[in-house]
């Protein structure tokens, strides 16, 4: 019979951590997850296989989670928040800089799926059994939840790293040797919490030179067919305006890019920046899913629709803060306006089109770009230097640089998806 005395909690009589242990451990779970966030955020922007790249940008967002939810435990320690915030550690440091230099989604994969997550997960399962889970609750309970989280995003990677060698399987064996270079260099210090004894000696770089460096491209393979842009039109072409709203969902993964090369690039940011914008980029990996299941709804085949391409050309001329600016406060503030914007898409697709799925879809992309002008507010704010004038011409440029772009190629016609309009009004 399961016991409910100690409001059901265990471990109650052992000794556990004192105070000082637990924040010694958390503060390098901490770190491990938030450099978990960015070597994934990066990796998205180069990785080419789509479903991979799409896994990424959640597996990125979770871990910044599991990271913001160790920094506020740590600041109820006796810690002070700044300190929290900003944990480093130079022995990790120089084991995550070297997984940045993962060679392609294989190194990747097997670098995430071999070495750090079941690093962590153990970690994580050590400190639940060996804590006071009475004095330790408020951390045994985040754990707990996180702990889902990384199981499941272990078995996810698990089935992406198997795709991605039964596409190269030849791979494989520099896959694992680099799975081994760095599990050699996580042991050498300390391990993932820090509770191994280190080796400072062997804990030296292998391939991180020189700090890493996203290359100036964007990883695509043949999913999606591509083109450089499509028409565009009034609410009253109802057919063609839901294919193009339905495209431009799709395209969106341009964005979450964008978002992997400021996530990096952008350096000693206090943490609540990078926090919001790795909500910000797995936003976009979803609005970009959005486009994905309903053109799988509407054809049956999620590759029927294709692509738009001039927003790849136009970001990667493009600083870090001149993309965010464009984007948060050029692109998406300009949405907020009525009508047109995010507001009359939903009312099109829920009134016009009368297409359930799409309406729902575009009635929470309406929520998250609010939220995302918000955040863009929030830390332009903090992040650029000039006045509020300057900030909104940089945006401006921005959107003039990628209407540039745009105008370079003529666009094209979308597939028609008016037999889905047809059978869904037939049904009502």
């Amino acid at each position: 019979m399961t016991s409910f005395r100690y409001a059901g909690l265990q471990n109650v009589h052992q000794p556990g951590f004192q105070v000082e242990e637990a924040v010694r451990r958390l503060q390098k779970l901490a770190y491990a997850e938030e450099r978990l966030l960015l070597l994934q955020a990066a990796h998205l922007v180069i990785v080419p296989e789509w479903d991979i790249k799409l896994l990424l940008g959640r597996t990125q967002y979770e871990d910044a989670e599991h990271a913001d939810q160790l920094k506020q435990r740590l600041t109820e320690l006796r810690i002070s928040k700044n300190k929290a915030m900003r944990g480093q550690d130079e022995a990790l440091s120089l084991v995550f800089d070297e997984a940045m230099y993962s060679a392609n989604t294989v190194e990747l994969l097997a670098a995430l799926t071999q070495v750090f997550k079941p690093a962590l997960l153990q970690a994580y399962r050590e400190y639940m059994a060996q804590t006071n889970a009475l004095a330790d609750q408020p951390t045994v309970r985040l754990l707990k939840l996180a702990l889902v989280e990384e199981e499941e995003h272990l078995t996810l990677l698990q089935a992406a790293f198997e795709y991605a060698l039964r596409r190269q399987p030849d791979l494989q064996p520099a896959a694992e040797a680099w799975a081994g270079t760095l599990a050699a260099l996580l042991s050498a210090a300390g391990g993932i919490d820090g509770c191994d004894r280190p080796d400072p000696a062997a804990l030296r770089p292998v391939r991180a030179a020189e700090p890493y460096v996203i290359p100036r491209r964007l990883g695509r393979d043949d999913t999606f067919t591509r083109i450089w842009d499509f028409l565009h039109v009034d609410n009253m072409r109802v057919d063609e305006r839901l294919a193009q709203m339905i495209a431009t969902r799709l395209s969106e993964i341009t964005a979450a890019e964008g978002l992997g090369y400021v996530l990096w690039e952008t350096k000693d940011q206090p943490w609540p920046f990078y926090i919001d914008l790795s909500r910000h980029l797995w936003d976009e990996i979803r609005h970009t899913i959005f486009g994905e299941v309903a053109t799988e709804d509407v054809f049956g085949d999620r590759a029927a629709m294709p692509m738009r391409t001039f927003d790849e050309a136009s970001i990667l001329e493009m600083t870090p803060l001149e993309m965010y600016a464009m984007l948060g406060l050029g692109v998406e503030a300009s949405m907020m306006k009525y009508p047109p914007g995010k507001r009359e898409e939903y009312e099109f697709c829920r009134d016009s089109a009368r297409y359930p799925l799409m309406a729902t879809f575009q009635d929470f992309d309406w929520a998250d770009e609010v939220l995302h002008v918000n955040i863009a507010r929030r830390q332009l704010k903090e992040w650029f230097s000039g006045s509020q004038d300057e900030l909104m011409a940089l945006a401006q440029a921005g959107l003039d640089h990628r209407a540039g772009f745009r105008h370079r190629q003529p666009p094209q016609p979308l597939p028609s998806v008016g037999h889905k309009l047809s059978e869904m009004q037939a049904g009502e």
